[in-house]
């Protein structure tokens, strides 16, 4: 990940090591690496990076300045095949404004602490939390169980939860589990994948299109999502969520 984003950042995308067949998609759409949000970077202010040797996935959440000086939030996954040349990269970039530079500039090293073994649980287990998250989304029936009473989901910085504002899904101030409740627009949440589970930080990676059926446009949203789990309860979420508009699949079913 470390060589990928020097070379993103360097204009170097032609020395990144891909197979012939590569599937690389930014927000959903199919791109070349020399077309990516990487191409508006100016500097990389604050970088979390999650691996996973299980199944050879790592990820990175890059709080960016860009050329003209505004924040953006970049997600990128990882995935390579035999020789270490990449088979998978996917994108989810945030630039626009409503990214928060106080937030992504100075990511929480929470997400980056290792647990003490008490306070971890397993990789099924971890996994199974996420997918009761995702399916949450669907039902709009929380666990509540599920979620630590600190709990906070972040939005490209802007905070959700225990806000007295909510700028991005209005509405009064919320918890983690409250939030996925009432008579929201959205669900189902299709397409669930689980790329990167580190147990030794308590972190799972997660993606899925959501769709917002109740509403005129029918819209969808790209989720990427890295959950920190402590002593089996959510402590914090935080998500990258596009709106988007006709999207048939993220791609990558395998």
């Amino acid at each position: 990940m470390d060589d990928f984003v020097r070379a993103m950042t360097t204009g170097k995308a032609g020395s990144v090591p891909i197979v012939e067949q590569a599937e690389i998609r930014e927000n959903t759409k199919v791109v070349s690496l020399d077309a990516t949000a990487w191409r508006q970077v100016k500097a990389v202010l604050s970088l979390l990076t999650f691996a996973d040797p299980i199944t050879g996935n790592v990820v990175s959440r890059a709080g960016v300045e860009l050329a003209d000086g505004k924040p953006g939030y970049i997600s990128t996954r990882l995935k390579a095949g035999a020789g270490g040349r990449l088979t998978d990269v996917e994108i989810s970039a945030d630039t626009s404004a409503r990214v928060v530079s106080a937030y992504v500039w100075n990511l929480d090293p929470l997400y980056m602490s290792v647990l003490p073994p008490e306070q971890r649980m397993s990789r099924v287990a971890l996994e199974a939390l996420a997918r009761r998250y995702f399916h949450s989304l669907s039902t709009h029936e929380a666990i509540a169980a599920d979620f630590d009473d600190s709990c906070n989901r972040f939005h490209s910085g802007q905070q959700i939860t225990n806000a007295g504002r909510n700028t991005v899904e209005a509405g009064p101030a919320r918890t983690c589990a409250a939030s996925l409740e009432g008579n929201p627009p959205w669900g189902p949440a299709t397409e669930q994948r689980f790329p990167v589970i580190d147990p030794e930080r308590g972190i799972v990676f997660g993606v899925t299109l959501l769709h917002y059926l109740k509403t005129p446009d029918q819209q969808q949203m790209y989720v990427s999502e890295v959950f920190k789990v402590v002593g089996g309860k959510i402590v914090k979420i935080d998500n990258i969520g596009l709106m988007m508009q006709g999207v048939a699949t993220l791609g990558f079913a395998h």
